[in-house]
C-alpha cells in the first residue's frame, strides 16, 4: 500500500486489539465465472438489516460479486488493527470523526475526487467531512448520510404561550422566562447519561471555535493552557456558561434523567425543549405519534450568524490501493444510487448526502432543509477532540457542580498530555 509510513503508524498503532473478520477470497462461482468476495466493514449496528437488503439486491444484479458485511462497533481500534496487518476492508462505511481524519491525512484512504460520485454530493456535507482531515486536496471519505444537532421543541407548547421559534440567544432567554412563569420546564436535559452533554456542547461550539481554532490547538500541542494563543480556558468559558444556564433551566430531575427518560418525558409534554439531535425524533414520535415537533439551531447573539451543527453519520471509503478496485467501486456506486440512498436515509432517519434527494423526504428533518441547502452548517466540535480525552465526564461534572474553570483547565491539561504522546 502506497502510504505515508511514519504518519500512518502514528495514526493506527494506538490501542490495537485482535479483530477477526470474515476472510476474503476469489473463487469459482456455480456458473463457472470467478466470484470476487468483498469485505464490507460497517460501524452502525442499527443499520445491519438495511445493509443486508442492499447487499442482497446488489448481488442479484452483480452475480460475480459477493459482499460480506462485518458490523464492528469499536471501529477505530478494529480498523487500525486491520491496517497494521495489511487487511484493509474492501469497502468501509464508518462514522467519520477525528481519528478517521488522521488516517485520511496519513494517506490510508482512496481518493474519490475524480469519481462520478463526488460532484453529486452536497458540497456543504463534503466540506464538513474534509474538515476532519484528508490527504492534501483529495476526497478520502464520501459523506453518505448525516445528522443534525439542535434544539427540538414542542410546537403546541410554544403556540400555547405565544412563543415564536427563537432566532437569537435573547429570544431563547425570553422564551425560558415565559415558560417558567407558566410552570413549564423549558428544557429536558439528560445529565444522568454523562455522554449526552456533548450534544448541546456541540450545538453551541460553532460560535466559539472559529478562525482555525482546532488547527491552532493542534499546533500548540502540549503548550495549550491559559497563556497560549488559544485554549479551552481562553476560548470556551462563554460556551460553558451558556451550557450551564441551559441545564439550570431544565427539569428538576435533570441530574438523574437518562437519554431514554428524556425522550419519554418530552413525548409526554413534560418539557418544552429537548437537548438532542434528530436521532431523538423517531423514538419520541414512536411514544407519542400525535406530538408536533419543531427544530432550530442553538442560537447566538445575532441571528445572521446562526449555524446548524451537522455531521456525517455515515461516510464511505476504501483503501488507498484497493485489491478489488473495480468491484469495490461497483458496490460504492450502487450505494450512491438515488433509490438505494433514499431508502437508507428514510429507514435510518438521516440526511441524504446526494444533492438530488431533498432533505425533507425524511419528514422529521424538514426543519433542517434550509440550513443544509444554504450551506450554513458546521461539523461537530467533539470530533476534533482526541478520543483518548474523556471530555464528556469532565463537562458533565461541570454542569453538576458549576465549577466551569476547573473543567476548562482539565480539558487543556488532557489535551497537552495527548499532544505529548501523539501530536508533532
Amino acid at each position: 500500500m502506497k502510504i505515508k509510513e511514519n504518519k500512518l503508524m502514528r495514526a493506527i498503532t494506538v490501542g490495537l486489539a485482535v479483530v477477526v473478520l470474515a476472510p476474503l477470497s476469489a473463487c469459482a462461482g456455480s456458473g463457472g465465472g470467478e466470484v470476487t468476495t468483498l469485505s464490507f466493514f460497517q460501524t452502525k449496528p442499527e443499520a445491519v438489516e438495511d445493509y443486508s437488503r442492499i447487499i442482497a439486491d446488489f448481488e442479484k444484479s452483480h452475480p460475480n460479486i459477493k459482499v460480506v458485511q462485518n458490523q464492528v462497533s469499536s471501529a477505530d481500534t478494529a480498523l487500525r488493527a486491520l491496517l497494521v496487518k495489511d487487511r484493509t476492508p474492501d469497502v468501509i462505511a464508518l462514522n467519520p470523526n477525528g481519528s478517521m481524519g488522521k488516517m485520511a491525512k496519513a494517506g490510508v484512504f482512496y481518493d474519490f475526487s475524480k469519481t462520478s460520485i463526488a460532484p453529486r454530493v452536497r458540497p456543504a456535507m463534503q466540506s464538513v467531512i474534509n474538515g476532519l482531515g484528508r490527504d492534501g486536496g483529495q476526497i478520502n471519505m464520501l459523506p453518505y448520510a448525516g445528522n443534525v444537532c439542535g434544539i427540538t421543541y414542542n410546537i403546541d407548547i410554544f403556540k400555547r404561550y405565544g412563543i415564536e421559534e427563537p432566532r437569537t440567544w435573547k429570544d431563547l432567554e425570553n422564551a425560558v422566562t415565559v415558560l417558567e412563569a407558566n410552570g413549564v420546564a423549558p428544557f429536558i436535559g439528560t445529565l444522568g447519561d454523562p455522554n449526552r452533554v456533548s450534544t448541546p456542547f456541540d450545538g453551541l461550539a460553532p460560535y466559539y471555535d472559529n478562525d482555525g481554532f482546532w488547527d491552532k490547538m493542534r499546533d500548540e500541542g502540549r503548550s495549550v493552557g491559559p497563556d497560549s494563543p488559544v485554549s479551552f480556558e481562553k476560548n470556551f468559558k462563554p460556551l460553558l456558561e451558556r451550557l450551564h444556564w441551559i441545564y439550570q433551566h431544565s427539569t428538576k430531575d435533570v441530574r438523574t434523567m437518562t437519554y431514554e427518560d428524556g425522550n419519554s418525558a418530552f413525548a409526554r409534554g413534560e418539557g418544552a425543549m429537548l437537548l438532542a439531535g434528530n436521532w431523538s425524533m423517531a423514538p419520541v414520535t414512536q411514544i407519542n405519534p400525535k406530538i408536533h415537533i419543531g427544530f432550530f439551531p442553538y442560537p447566538t447573539d445575532d441571528a445572521r450568524d446562526a449555524i446548524l451543527v451537522s455531521g456525517g453519520d455515515v461516510a464511505i471509503t476504501m483503501g488507498a490501493d484497493p485489491k478489488h478496485e473495480k468491484e469495490s467501486m461497483a458496490f460504492i456506486d450502487y450505494l450512491f444510487s438515488d433509490e438505494v440512498q433514499r431508502r437508507f436515509v428514510k429507514s435510518q432517519q438521516l440526511i441524504p448526502s446526494l444533492s438530488s434527494i431533498p432533505v425533507d423526504e425524511v419528514p422529521t428533518l424538514k426543519p433542517a432543509q434550509y440550513w443544509i441547502d444554504s450551506g450554513r452548517i458546521k461539523g461537530y466540535a467533539d470530533h476534533q477532540i482526541p478520543s483518548s480525552i474523556s471530555y464528556n465526564p469532565i463537562l458533565n461534572k461541570a454542569m453538576l457542580d458549576g465549577d466551569l474553570d476547573s473543567a476548562l483547565s482539565t480539558l487543556d491539561k488532557e489535551w497537552g498530555k495527548v499532544a505529548a504522546r501523539t501530536i508533532e
